[in-house]
């Protein structure tokens, strides 16, 4: 009984002192400094690179594996180590106003066998051409532009993982990041921003469903920003660092028609759209999104699919501990077109940012309740609990 109130009184005076050196350090910045931009070699007077390494180490604990994957009933409890993400980013000009970027991802390596990719592929390569603020051609391998979460860069999002409903989104059209060409600009000062796209999505020889694509029409995407002056974001992020403050209001819609497949005559067509409010100021970071997509068919026995899902989140960095709590709610209705198929999530967590984005930890806990005939539900199992601990270094 003495050793225990010996431990306790010691780990309390720990707490204290870690506190305090905290406060200390914060007050002068981050614990461990300021925040890393890569290393950047500079060619000619307007041709340079810049060159940065992404790690994230994971640790997964909680629902993970289901008891029978042939015919499951329930979630069993499982831990998993892996490397979220290993990202290796080299950026920069090749001549003025002629901006590249060629990242190679070897994202989920060493994850639960059957999730886990284990291999090297290019994630972006593009080359990006402003002619002015308001006119930026942009053509190679890049994110395809629509969901507001899923635009902003992995390292700099408030929580773990993206909202379930804006990933499964990213599936639509294919693999969100694919070859497109893309016009952007920013009018008055970036009061208004806007994206327009067009690339293949679904094409000929791709696999949808189990079917192969015949042809298909042209994907066409496109969004548009809008924020009050003295309101606009100098870089998307869902983590600001207490630093200054913005506000937007997000629109963006997607459209695919004309899908056919090999060995029949019948065609789909897919189209999405989506409104998102963001917003921040100092520490304080908040924003909503909603994204509603539908499956059209012409084929009588297959039946439209209209999935749709909204989630709501908020996080606050505290000032001389650098640590941010978090919180996310979700509903995701997986096909509003079928009853009882939405599912309900709640994240909630911190940050502790060590030296801003470059070396920061983060925790989250994961609690999804599914509706009865909604994927993820089993006969004896209608939630689901994860416990999330990543880390990331970014230098």
């Amino acid at each position: 009984m003495f050793r225990k109130k010996w431990v306790f009184y010691w780990g309390i005076m720990v707490c204290f002192v870690m506190w305090g050196n905290l406060s200390i350090a914060a007050e002068q910045g981050f614990l461990l400094g300021e925040e890393s931009k890569g290393f950047t070699v500079k060619a000619a007077e307007n041709t340079d690179m810049n060159v940065r390494i992404r790690l994230q180490p994971r640790f997964d604990a909680g629902d993970l594996i289901k008891s029978d994957e042939t015919t499951p009933t329930s979630y069993e409890s499982e831990t998993d180590f892996y490397l979220r993400r290993i990202r290796l980013e080299l950026g920069g000009h090749i001549v003025k106003n002629l901006k590249y970027n060629l990242t190679v991802e070897g994202d989920k390596n060493s994850k639960a066998p059957g999730k886990s990719s284990n291999e090297v592929k290019i994630l972006y390569a593009y080359g990006d051409y402003k002619f002015a603020d308001p006119l930026s051609v942009r053509f190679g391998k890049a994110k395809l532009p629509y969901s507001r979460v899923s635009l902003t860069s992995s390292s700099k999002q408030l929580l773990v993982e993206r909202p379930l409903s804006t990933e499964d989104a990213k599936k639509l059209f294919d693999d969100y990041y694919q070859a497109h060409l893309l016009l952007h600009g920013k009018i008055a000062d970036g009061i208004l921003a806007y994206s327009l796209a067009a690339g293949d999505g679904w094409e000929s020889g791709a696999t949808v469903n189990g079917k192969t694509v015949h042809k298909s029409g042209i994907l066409y995407v496109g969004r548009i920003e809008l924020s009050p002056p003295g309101w606009v974001e100098k870089s998307q992020s869902d983590a600001h660092l207490g630093k200054g403050r913005h506000l937007t209001l997000g629109m963006n819609y997607a459209t695919q028609k004309g899908i056919e497949y090999a060995g029949n005559a019948f065609e789909e067509d897919r189209n999405l759209w989506g409104v998102d409010l963001s917003g921040h100021w100092q520490g304080l970071t908040a924003q909503v999104e909603y994204n509603a997509w539908k499956e059209e068919f012409t084929d009588p026995s297959k039946a439209d699919k209209e999935p749709k899902g909204w989630y709501a989140q908020v996080g606050y960095l505290i000032p001389g501990v650098n640590v941010e709590p978090a919180i996310r709610y979700e509903v995701y209705e997986q096909d509003s077109n079928k009853a009882d198929t939405e599912q309900k999530t709640v994240t909630a967590g911190f940050n502790w940012y060590l030296k801003g984005h470059s070396v920061k930890l983060s925790a989250n806990y994961v609690m999804t309740e599914f509706d009865s005939k909604a994927k993820g539900s089993l006969a004896n199992d209608d939630k689901q609990n994860v416990f999330q601990l990543q880390g990331q270094l970014y230098f």
